[in-house]
């Protein structure tokens, strides 16, 4: 009994720590988090991927990082948009350069957007 027990509070907490969340309305949000993707500069860079009902892209972004703030934020506004629209399905295999002088950052960014888009399509 101990054992079914413990083995049900395992499931659950997997359950609610999944990095994927699915609304009622039919809207996904993917944290990246606990996914191994690159870092930046200074550490990992996790994000927010919000899709649509259409599991379109409809918007990233940024959850707490070590990044230069200046820096992040222009990587963020270069960058977070470059997905939107862009079907969950084309999304991780969009070409998209880094920004010139926060390389590094931008490296991040583009790698936790892959690495949350390619984890939300193997658990379809």
């Amino acid at each position: 009994m101990k054992r079914f027990i413990f083995l049900a509070c395992l499931l659950a907490l997997a359950a609610t720590t999944s990095p994927v969340k699915k609304q009622a309305d039919g809207t996904v949000t993917i944290n990246t988090t606990t996914l191994k993707a690159d870092e930046g500069c200074f550490g990992p860079t996790p994000l927010l991927i919000h899709l649509d009902a259409q599991e379109r892209v409809s918007r990233i972004e940024a959850l707490p990082n070590a990044e230069t703030p200046s820096y992040w934020t222009l990587v963020m506004e270069k960058l977070s948009t470059a997905w939107n629209g862009v079907p969950a399905s084309e999304a991780a295999s969009l070409e998209v350069d880094a920004v010139s002088g926060a390389t590094y950052s931008s490296e991040g960014l583009i790698s936790n957007v892959r690495s949350g888009i390619i984890y939300y399509l193997q658990g379809k």
